[in-house]
Order: C-alpha cells, then structure tokens, then sequence
C-alpha cells in the first residue's frame, strides 16, 4: 500500500533532517579514513548497501501474512534501480555507469524528499530503509568524487538523459507485460518508476492533467531541465573538471 508523507506531519521533517544527518555523517567518515584503507571501506559500504536494499524484498518474501506482488513491490522504481547501481560500482568504480548514478541520484533524492512517498507501507523499518536509501543516492556519488577521482565530463549530462529516457521507455514495457500478462493478486496495477500512470502525490512538477502517453512530455523536458540544473551544480559546487566537447564521444 502506498503511503504518501506530507509536510504536515511531523515524521515528514523527521526524515528530511535524519537524511541530511546520514549522508553528511557518512562523507565525513569516509574523510577521516586512512587513504590506503578507502578502496577496501567502500567495498564493505557497498556489501552493505546490497544487503540492506535485499532485505525488505527478502522479508516480505518469507512472510506468510505479507501479501507480496511482483506488481508493486520489485526494486524496479527509479531510487531502487539508482541504489543498486551504486552498490555495484563500489565494487567496480567504473566511471560511466558512476555519470547514470550521480545524476539519477540527485535528481531521485530530491524529489523522494520533497514529495515522500512510501509504495510498499510505512512501518518503522520501512521509513528508516526509505531515509538511509534515499540519502546514500546522494552522499555515495559525493564520496566517490572526493576520494576515487570520479569525474562529469562537460557533456555527460546528456548520456544521463538518454539513460534515464531509455530505461524509462524499459520500464512502460515491464509495467505493460506485467499488468497484461501476469496475474496480480492485489488490485493496483504495475507502474513502477511511474511511467504508467503518475503519482499520486502534491508535485506540481508532475502533471495529473495530461493523460497517457501525453503525460510524458512534459516530464522527460522537467527531467531534462534537472539534469542541466545538476550538471550545472556539481561544477559549481564540487569542483569536477570541465573537459572538451570532443571527450563527449570517446
């Protein structure tokens, strides 16, 4: 069941500042470890990222009462894709699957935190999953930045659109085969990353009066605005290199 926090509640500005908390704590942890150590600390973060990105899938799986769907309750959403992205590549610090992530991460934190909303309950376990998920999409790429010499490339910013376009248009096929072809037990229907029909959340960035596929128009322009808006930012703020127009394509 979907659960959507609104401003008013208290636990809304509970999770905006355990999340700010979280991903400033974790930079700073990573600033104060010994530079020998960094590559072997960020394998263990990203063990600990997958373990605790499996573990409400796995424990709705083995709970009898939990009435688990493949139609809601898959890591498919764009946050859950980004985080186990991330996972993976602090393993393997490759530098373009690191451009999709920062990307999708900045722009998948801010607005899971300006409009939260929990799709699978929001039981205290579940609350806390969504913060510490939500903040590492951010505080991980940051870290890689300052210590593994990630960098964005002057132009990266449209790989990431293309990426986020493509496995968006992915995702309206998944939802489709899924809803078409699969039996559901519950009675809301696949539409993960929300390709299939918006949230129904207080974002005027995401329009409810268009109807589908019209409906994606203006948000692929909204997401590419961010993108630019981000690309903009990490220059600005954490000091990457701003390389040739020529580098876009090797």
């Amino acid at each position: 069941m979907e659960v959507y926090v609104k401003p008013n509640e208290p636990r809304y500005w509970v999770m905006m500042i355990s999340a700010i908390l979280i991903g400033y704590l974790l930079v700073k942890l990573f600033d104060r470890i010994p530079k020998e150590k960094k590559g072997r600390s960020l394998k263990v973060l990203g063990l600990c990222m997958i373990l605790l990105h499996g573990y409400i899938p796995v424990s709705q799986i083995l709970d009898p009462d939990y009435a688990f769907s493949v139609h809601r309750n898959l890591p498919l959403h764009f946050c859950a894709l980004n985080f186990w992205l991330i996972a993976f590549n602090c393993f393997f610090r490759f530098r373009i699957l690191f451009v999709f992530t920062i990307f999708m991460g900045f722009i998948g934190c801010l607005h899971s935190f300006l409009t939260p909303l929990l799709f699978v309950g929001d039981s205290l376990p579940l609350v806390v999953h969504y913060v510490i998920v939500h903040s590492s999409l951010v505080s991980v790429p940051v870290i890689m930045i300052r210590h593994f010499n990630m960098e964005i490339k002057k132009y990266d910013w449209i790989r990431a659109f293309w990426f986020d376009v493509t496995i968006s248009a992915v995702m309206i096929g998944v939802n489709y085969c899924l809803n078409t072809y699969v039996d559901n037990p519950l009675s809301d229907p696949a539409n993960y990353m929300y390709v299939s029909e918006m949230p129904n959340v207080d974002n005027p960035l995401l329009p409810k009066s268009f109807s589908w596929p019209m409906c994606l128009i203006p948000v692929y322009i909204i997401l590419a605005a961010h993108i630019l808006f981000v690309n903009r930012f990490i220059f600005w703020r954490l000091g990457v290199e701003v390389n040739s127009f020529k580098e876009f394509f090797h």
